[in-house]
């Protein structure tokens, strides 16, 4: 919200920053002389600048005495008092123009290179103008201004650049501008700027946060901070909570509902665990079955169901279906001596096996177990 708050003073600010800009180059307007009526601190007065056609008057007649020259801006007034001292007096600004506005006379002030860092150092902070009036203090026109640390009337403290008096119409401007840094009224130039100069860093911080480049403009950035702040709202609400609940209620409620989700240990095994479960129960009926298959398969061919050549086929049946083999064993009849000692064919290969008295009549003929299987299907021996 800050961040918001921060880039809509950017916002009204954008155009007394081009000011600045301005003015660092064109000069900084600068009031001179109040409107109305005032007094020096020094008891002389009162003075009579009166209503802005009176100040007008004052424009025209100031413009009017100093024709194409430009209006001084000394030290001190030194350039008053410089046949009494015989000191130097350098100017310390120029007045390009003035300009009759509301709230007083203004002119437009050129530094020198050597009073604006006099003046950005607070070495001279106030500004003490020098005017023609006549004997009841009807003020006539500006003769010349002066850099001082004591003046004689209250009029704003001067800074190398004027954010408040860069347009004719910025009081109530300003004040919003004021508010938005969160500032009060009548907080100086500087205090202004350093807030500005604050505000222009975390709005580049804002900026590339917001996925943006560091030179976008306030308004671009500003419509991406507006954004995500929406998006934040929705968040806060998804999370059970009010639009401008804090960071961390929306997390500490996310977090709730995230324990209130998890599932109950006592309840539940993780998943890795349930497989790891179902391979060792896999294995051991693998093994199971394997050990019953060969308790089968051993008591068949101790029985004389099975020759003992078969071992290997009884097991492989005995695995795939152990119906299937004890109905075989059940059926089968019991082997004699030879039968069991003989290499035999696994039960169902037809004309590939022979029985016991092919075998007899293969030893009596000498022939091998090929040319006897041959005889059998009808081939030459």
């Amino acid at each position: 919200m800050k961040n918001a708050l921060a880039l809509l003073a950017a916002s009204l600010l954008s155009a007394h920053v081009a000011d600045i800009s301005a003015a660092g180059a064109d000069g900084a307007w600068i009031r001179l002389i109040p409107a109305g009526t005032f007094s020096g601190r020094d008891g002389r007065g009162p003075y009579h600048a009166g209503d802005l056609p009176s100040l007008q008057q004052i424009a025209a007649l100031t413009q009017r005495y100093h024709g194409p020259t430009e209006i001084l801006v000394d030290y001190e007034h030194q350039s008053l008092n410089a046949e009494k001292n015989g000191k130097p007096a350098p100017a310390a600004g120029w007045i390009k123009e003035v300009q009759a506005r509301a709230d007083g006379l203004y002119g437009r002030v050129e530094w020198t290179a050597n009073a604006s860092a006099a003046i950005e150092a607070k070495e001279y902070r106030y500004l003490s103008p020098v005017y023609f009036h006549t004997k009841d203090g009807k003020i006539l026109a500006l003769q010349n201004a002066a850099l001082t640390n004591s003046p004689n009337l209250n009029l704003p403290e001067v800074t190398a650049h004027s954010i408040f008096s860069a347009t004719a119409n910025t009081e109530v401007s300003m004040k919003k501008v004021l508010a938005a840094l969160g500032l009060s009224e009548g907080t100086g130039e500087y205090d202004v700027l350093a807030a500005i100069n604050s505000l222009l860093t975390s709005s580049t911080a804002i900026a590339v946060a917001a996925g943006l480049t560091k030179d976008a403009k306030s308004e671009a950035v500003l419509a991406a901070v507006q954004s995500t702040v929406a998006d934040r709202k929705k968040i806060a609400i998804a999370a059970g909570q009010k639009e401008d609940a804090t960071t961390d209620q929306i997390v500490s409620a996310f977090a709730a509902k995230q324990t209130a989700t998890s599932p109950d240990p006592t309840q539940f095994v993780p998943i890795a665990q349930v497989e790891a479960m179902q391979a060792d129960i896999k294995a051991l009926q693998k093994q199971l079955q394997d050990d019953k298959a060969e308790e089968a398969v051993a008591e068949a061919i101790r029985d004389g169901k099975l020759a003992p050549a078969l071992k290997e086929w009884g097991l492989s049946m005995h695995r795939a279906d152990p119906k299937k083999f004890e109905e075989f064993v059940g059926k089968a009849p019991v082997l004699t001596s030879a039968q069991r000692a003989a290499t035999a064919k696994a039960p169902g290969e037809g004309a590939n096996a022979l029985d016991d008295a092919d075998l007899a009549v293969m030893r009596q003929m000498g022939l091998t177990e090929e040319q006897m299987l041959k005889s059998k299907k009808g081939g030459d021996a």
